[in-house]
């Protein structure tokens, strides 16, 4: 059900209950302490799940830029005539590694980690190292390739970073409870108030919610940064023996 669907539902249930609900005239001090509480409450964990998206984002960016490190670092190696058949082997791994996350969502992130570590494990085949510059180039690859893995760690912690289940099952009950207060305050001129003040709250606790668990992460549009950065890196498959056009 799409989250508009939700909206209407909530308001016209908060609505129909305001107008259906016996008359109780209570102070409605009480209930806008009860609100302002919940929504405040709701509202911190709203800001701590849109940074975990913008963390979330930013690692992303990370894992690519030394993903593509990696491969251009893997390119130079591969120049000589040592390391063209090794560099051919890595660029083979680095497209399927990115390839991996077509039609997907970043939600699946952990099925790829099979092929991250096809990539990572190469590394370590590389033939002797002759020079200087070999020795630098794979020692900075190996950092590179090092800062992706701690970046695919931290994207798995966020992904996986919400709140338990049972924490937003007191969030619901106090949402309900807040709700309930804010029902005592109706009167002959206030049911509308209440049944709007009522829906925002429930509202409120599904945007809340929904954040937190990454229902409003456009994991999908994360994913494909992954697929794109092929282009990027002029990953086609006819241009697997790319050294070799490099001579």
């Amino acid at each position: 059900m799409s989250f508009t669907a939700k909206f209407l539902i909530v308001v016209a249930l908060s609505l129909a209950l305001a107008m259906v609900f016996p008359i109780q005239g209570a102070s409605p001090a009480y209930a806008v302490a009860a609100v302002v509480a919940v929504t405040s409450m709701l509202g911190v964990v709203f800001m701590r799940a849109v940074k975990r998206h913008e963390d979330l984002a930013n690692w992303v960016a990370v894992e690519l830029n030394k993903i593509r490190r990696v491969y251009h670092l893997g390119k130079n190696l591969g120049l000589t005539g040592d390391h063209r058949g090794w560099f051919t082997e890595l660029h083979g791994y680095v497209y399927g590694y990115l390839q991996g996350f077509d039609k997907k969502d970043l939600s699946q992130y952990q099925e790829t980690n099979g092929d991250f570590r096809k990539v990572s494990y190469h590394l370590y085949t590389i033939g002797e190292l002759t020079t200087d510059k070999e020795k630098v180039l794979y020692r900075e690859m190996l950092e590179a390739a090092g800062a992706a893995a701690v970046a695919r760690q931290h994207i798995q912690e966020l992904r996986d970073g919400g709140l338990p289940t049972q924490v937003w099952t007191v969030f619901f009950g106090l949402t309900l409870l807040a709700a309930a207060v804010t029902l005592t305050t109706v009167g002959p001129g206030a049911r509308l108030a209440v049944g709007f003040t009522n829906a925002v709250l429930v509202i409120i606790f599904m945007i809340a919610k929904d954040t937190d668990q990454l229902k409003t992460l456009n994991g999908r549009a994360l994913a494909e940064r992954y697929v794109e950065n092929i282009a990027r890196l002029e990953l086609a498959r006819h241009e697997a023996d790319l050294p070799e056009a490099a001579k």
